[in-house]
């Protein structure tokens, strides 16, 4: 069956790939190190630099067969136009009695650190 849109179109689905899962969500974010900020004589912020950014990416999949991680390793993703290359920081695991395992894995990309 062809699909139709009608009206606006969106992005629709992850279209996320992550070698050994298969991708059901992921969300990004992106923080600083640092906020430095200038108060005047009454406390009042006037001023704030941020320096040390971090790209954050938490990737939610099933587990076809086995998927081995550690903290610290590299995770690769391509997904809806947004690629992500960090380190792994958080991994969690999901599962019940009438559904699939589900991994999360949360990883950082530094600003000054290269993942390779």
């Amino acid at each position: 069956m062809a699909i139709k849109t009608q009206g606006t179109a969106h992005i629709y689905g992850t279209a996320g790939t992550v070698t050994g899962l298969t991708v059901q969500s992921y969300t990004t974010s992106i923080s600083y190190g640092n906020a430095d900020e200038v108060t005047n004589a009454l406390g009042e912020v006037i001023a704030i630099r941020y320096s040390d950014e971090r790209k954050n990416l938490t990737v939610e999949g099933l587990v076809p067969s086995a998927y081995a991680v550690a903290i610290g390793t590299v995770l690769a993703f391509t997904g809806n136009g947004y690629v992500f290359s960090g380190h792994i920081t958080q991994i969690e695991e999901r599962g019940e009695a009438k559904g699939f395992m589900r991994i999360s894995v949360t990883a950082a990309q530094y600003e000054k650190v290269t993942s390779a």
